[in-house]
């Protein structure tokens, strides 16, 4: 599809200049003639200019981003349920968002679709703000003729997304406010306070016990290396998160190493199997088939190891095994997702016992993560003591004996 910037001539005879979607000149001139106008000259350009690329390259941030897009999807569905034509309702949307970047992009979308650019079209133009997902529901959506549903099933997806992540960051912030404050106050202690009475000691010539002097060392280590620990904390995940962008071997590797992790390794494949099972329902229901909702939901399952195995699902689907024979083969997924995806291909519900499983996963990951972290908890507080309780114990041992030795 290209943008035609057309000059024309009326039924009136009047010159008319402006611009049109369409495959050709031929196409253009087709459009034109049904609109009552003659063409008279025509210049194509690219759709993508200079604006919509640059709008294009814009990701609208966290969970103020995930709101605009829940707020824009509430707002067009029932905009369009109601009958308002699409580009009166983009120019509402437009009209009502709050971010002044996610404004531009909504009138950008406007603008396309009122130069004749299906909408589905449009918001490709926009990868990074309507991911692949959206962008398939709304042009399953346009053949169909159910946009106004679409947009509330997408509503409601990103409702669900957004529960998941408040209920993890509700249950995760104090035990990491709790850690952070434990390995704080044990650097400090160990790189600080102890070095203090090593010099004491060492003045007053005490002969030291080993707790002593294994403490001693380990805060000689962390005096001379402190700067070494905190470079590492903050280099590590970059470091990680690099290698996981240009190596696909590394991010499957590092997928298998999470997932076998104990506690959270086991918290990790949950998520990432309910939003698989979530996705794939939402996009199976909205008229688009099977295999092009899993090729969907590969790139939106937020797991390397997964998506690899679900490309080889799509190739065995294709030379026609079942959805749950091909899942079988892969150890990734769960026994209870390929019971409920056998039990919809038998019964023909397949979408409705995928939400089972995803309704499943939301209420049982909530409940485990609470149960771990409320474990944590204490667990942090005990090695706190333990840490103050041994470090006292090896300052206090050699000055009880000096103690003695000066009686």
């Amino acid at each position: 599809m290209q943008t035609f910037y057309y000059q024309g001539i009326d039924q009136q005879g009047r010159s008319v200049n402006g611009q049109l979607v369409a495959k050709d000149e031929a196409s253009l001139e087709e459009r034109m003639k049904a609109m009552g106008l003659w063409l008279v000259s025509a210049k194509a350009e690219n759709i993508r200019d200079k604006r919509t690329a640059a709008l294009g390259k814009w990701t609208p941030g966290g969970d103020g981003g995930r709101r605009e897009l829940i707020d824009f999807s509430t707002l067009m569905s029932f905009q369009l349920k109601v009958g308002i034509p699409m580009v009166q309702a983009l120019d509402i949307a437009a009209a009502d968002c709050a971010h002044p970047r996610f404004r531009a992009t909504v009138t950008e979308l406007k603008r396309l679709v009122e130069s004749g650019e299906p909408l589905a079209e449009g918001m490709s133009r926009f990868p990074k703000v309507f991911a692949g997902h959206f962008t398939s529901l709304i042009r399953a959506a346009e053949t169909s003729g159910t946009v106004p549903e679409a947009f509330l099933e997408l509503k409601r997806y990103l409702e669900w997304q957004e529960q998941i992540i408040s209920d993890i960051r509700q249950a995760t912030i104090y035990p990491a406010i709790v850690l952070g404050v434990v390995c704080l106050f044990v650097l400090v202690l160990f790189t600080f306070v102890v070095p203090k009475f090593v010099s004491l000691l060492t003045v007053a010539k005490v002969g030291l016990p080993l707790i002593t002097r294994v403490v001693f060392s380990l805060s000689d280590i962390a005096k001379a290396t402190w700067w070494l620990w905190i470079l590492l904390i903050i280099v590590a995940p970059i470091v990680v998160q690099t290698c996981r962008k240009r190596s696909r071997k590394f991010d499957i590797k590092f997928d298998r190493v999470k997932f076998a992790l104990p506690i959270f390794g086991q918290l990790n494949h949950m998520l990432v199997i309910a939003r698989f099972a979530h996705n794939l329902a939402v996009l199976y229901r909205s008229g688009i088939s099977i295999i092009n909702s899993l090729k969907l939901c590969k790139d939106l399952v937020g797991s390397a190891l997964v998506g690899e195995s679900l490309v080889d699902v799509v190739q065995r689907v294709e030379s026609g095994e079942t959805i749950s024979e091909a899942l079988r083969r892969h150890p990734v997924f769960p026994q209870l997702l390929i019971r409920m995806v056998a039990m919809g291909e038998r019964t023909g519900n397949l979408d409705t016992s995928l939400e089972n499983v995803a309704s499943y996963f939301n209420v049982i990951i909530p409940r485990r993560i609470k149960k771990v972290f409320s474990i944590m908890e204490p667990a942090l507080i005990l090695f706190l003591v333990a840490v103050v309780g041994t470090v006292a114990l090896a300052i206090f041992l050699p000055i009880i004996s000096l103690m003695g030795a000066v009686r």
